[in-house]
């Protein structure tokens, strides 16, 4: 660290130049007259020049004096700027959650109402960049993916927050559901490009010997389930993602869900400070998790 003058010397030069005078600096600080002058005699002497003329009304800044009072002005203020800042964030901390859109759209933005009422010094940070790399790098701090299995990873705990089961849904007004298992071939598919692979999964899961025909390819699973509510076809999805829309009757799964071998998983970076930070937000995510459970039947 550079050599500089005790920030409290510095203080007091501030405050006699704001004043012009030792006995009124001296006053508005709490010290005595000649604390101040010794402090000021002081600083003279470590910088090897004068900051001050004195004359009988009081004191005057130098040419140099004047160097140093605009310094301390621009350092003072940046010191408090910041120190404010900081102090900002301790009472209002920010949780950056990255996920699937999907997963956003259709499960967690209509639920987090309830935990930022519970948390409201809390500020509540979304993305779509869904990578370890972003969470190990400090970028995110509550990273959900899907996929088949969890791998360990260095620096980060995770832990499953559901396995899904998933199954073709479509607008109940679809004019002839599918009542068997092998009819599916007969209805136009709906896939994302998420999940190239979802309709093959569910062939595998019920035990299904067919190929099926292409169709309709979206960007995101949740623009194929919109595309399903408005009778464009049938999309496959997991239960939990559609689950409210099965309850208030804009969608209807005509041949159930099935376990498939993928689930959902919560990252987190594994330092002690993080696992305090993110904790509340997982421990109601796991909370939540006993509603993605299978529903009764």
């Amino acid at each position: 660290m550079k050599r500089l003058p005790v920030v409290r010397t510095l203080l007091s030069f501030e405050a006699v130049a704001e004043y012009s005078s030792f006995s009124s600096a001296a006053a508005s600080i709490g010290m005595t007259h000649g604390a101040i002058s010794h402090q000021m005699r002081t600083l003279e002497e470590w910088l090897g020049q004068p900051v001050f003329e004195r004359h009988s009304g009081g004191v005057r800044l130098t040419r140099n004096g004047e160097r140093l009072r605009q310094a301390c002005k621009h350092a003072f203020s940046i010191l408090e700027q910041e120190c404010q800042q900081i102090r900002s964030d301790a009472a209002t901390q920010a949780l950056t959650i990255a996920c699937s859109t999907t997963f956003l759209a259709q499960w967690l933005l209509p639920r987090i109402e309830g935990f930022a009422q519970e948390h409201p010094d809390l500020l509540l940070h979304f993305q779509t960049r869904t990578t370890v790399d972003a969470l190990l790098a400090g970028k995110v701090d509550v990273l959900i993916l899907s996929g088949h299995s969890s791998s360990p990873v260095e620096g980060a705990d995770v832990t499953r927050l559901v396995t899904d089961r998933i199954g073709p849904v479509c607008s109940p007004s679809w004019p002839t559901p599918p009542t068997g298992l092998e009819q599916i071939r007969d209805v136009p598919l709906l896939h994302a490009t998420s999940r190239l692979n979802a309709w093959s999964e569910w062939i595998d899961a019920v035990g299904l010997k067919l190929d099926l025909p292409g169709g309709t390819v979206f960007e995101s699973l949740s623009l194929s389930i919109e595309a399903a509510k408005g009778g464009l076809g049938f999309a496959i999805a997991p239960e939990f993602l559609v689950r409210h829309e099965i309850l208030n009757g804009t969608l209807i799964a005509p041949l159930g869900f099935s376990a498939v071998d993928r689930g959902t998983w919560i990252y987190t970076r594994s330092e002690e400070g993080q696992r305090s930070k993110s904790a509340s937000f997982v421990d109601w995510l796991l909370g939540a998790g006993l509603e993605l459970a299978p529903a009764s039947r």
